[in-house]
């Protein structure tokens, strides 16, 4: 009995290159080329250093203080007027 070969069992080499025909590192070096391709072509966003008006900025400012002085109390009051003042130091800006 030990003459006599056990004959392996499972997929040729033939069979699984047809259906596998890439290896992990075949796939991840698709992949990490695909990643460095995309960060290089992608073209960077210039920074925008300052806006040309202030208005987003000013609404939500506004609402704000609407949002304090409809509250009510001394603290609320106290918070709106601080953000008023803040209004009218970017409206003089």
């Amino acid at each position: 009995m030990a003459d006599i070969p056990y004959p392996e069992t499972g997929l040729s080499q033939e069979t699984r290159d047809t259906m596998y025909p890439d290896t992990y590192s075949d796939k991840y070096n698709k992949v990490f080329k695909q990643f460095i391709d995309d960060i290089l072509t992608v073209k960077p966003v210039a920074p925008i250093d300052r806006l040309n008006d202030h208005s987003i900025l000013l609404d939500e400012l506004e609402l704000m203080y609407e949002a304090h002085m409809t509250v009510g109390g001394q603290q609320n009051r106290f918070n709106a007027s601080v953000i008023r003042a803040a209004i009218n130091v970017i409206k003089s800006i």
